[in-house]
């Protein structure tokens, strides 16, 4: 498996009363690994599946520190570019007592150092390989995976980055994206948004993708394929963090579908792992 994409260090800062905007707010602080395609590739790595990480980081003490911790996690980093002069990723996430995400401020300019030449390079010789990419590669980077041999799985990561991704859908084998990147995308492309989520997910299959994970938080997630529209309930979970959730919902469902389970199946063996995900301290569990 290649994941490439954001590799980023994540400082979490949850409050210890609710916030109030506009004034200083009391909380503790952890700095931690991240990045959508970095928090995948540990995923999978703890799942047993041998990965290996495309991003670039900075010449700076997080990104060797970044590089480091991942490679003693079992992700491989060989084709993780360091860039002279450049700052590694950095994402702050601010939340609430209770776990809930306030906001979040993402500074990533250095992912924009990955290439088309980058993912060429790097692209699995192996026939029985998978790609996972995310929305903080660029929409040139996006279009050259989608149009070469092999399974690509994309995550749209945010509602300004899911429209990197084409108006034809054609090569992408799994689009995992919440309701509003859902919208986010078809109103970009000049599509219909306002129908229920099972009437978007269909909008996606008919602009070529294979199948869609439709996550909905609570309300659980819309699984659609050829054949297949499936609405399954979330997984009761007491949340004491989100923060990766929906890193572990894709990374579970991509490893049971390399086992070889079916679409479904997939989609709830990943929607446990990110229950329990968010029951945890940990943004990747560092178990099955």
């Amino acid at each position: 498996m290649l994941c490439a994409g954001g590799a980023v260090v994540d400082l979490k800062i949850r409050f210890t009363a609710p916030s109030v905007v506009g004034t200083s707010n009391p909380g503790t602080g952890v700095t931690s690994l991240g990045g959508v395609a970095r928090n995948v590739a540990e995923n999978l790595a703890v799942l047993g599946v041998p990965v290996s990480l495309l991003s670039a980081v900075g010449d700076d003490a997080p990104g060797a520190v970044l590089l480091e911790l991942s490679r003693e996690r079992g992700i491989g980093t060989e084709h993780v570019a360091v860039l002279a002069g450049r700052t590694t990723a950095q994402y702050v996430a601010l939340l609430e007592p209770g776990g809930d995400l306030t906001i979040g401020a993402a500074a990533m300019e250095v992912l924009d150092g990955i290439t088309v030449e980058h993912l060429r390079s790097a692209w699995p010789p192996m026939k029985d390989a998978w790609v996972f990419c995310d929305g903080n590669l660029s929409s040139a980077v996006v279009a050259e995976a989608l149009g070469r041999d092999l399974p690509v799985v994309f995550d749209a990561v945010s509602t300004h980055k899911v429209i990197r991704l084409p108006r034809d859908l054609t090569g992408l084998t799994l689009l995992s994206c919440n309701r509003d990147e859902a919208r986010a995308w078809l109103t970009h492309h000049g599509l219909p948004a306002d129908d229920d989520d099972p009437v978007l997910a269909r909008r996606l299959l008919d602009a070529g993708a294979q199948s869609v994970l439709l996550t909905r938080g609570a309300d659980g997630v819309v699984v659609a394929g050829d054949g297949v529209m499936v609405q399954l309930p979330a997984v009761p979970a007491t949340p004491i963090d989100v923060t990766g959730a929906g890193d572990a919902m894709v990374a579970g469902t991509l490893a049971a579908l390399v086992e070889g389970l079916d679409l479904v199946s997939a989609a709830h063996r990943g929607a446990q792992r990110a229950a329990r995900t968010v029951e945890s301290e940990f943004s990747v569990l560092p178990h099955p």
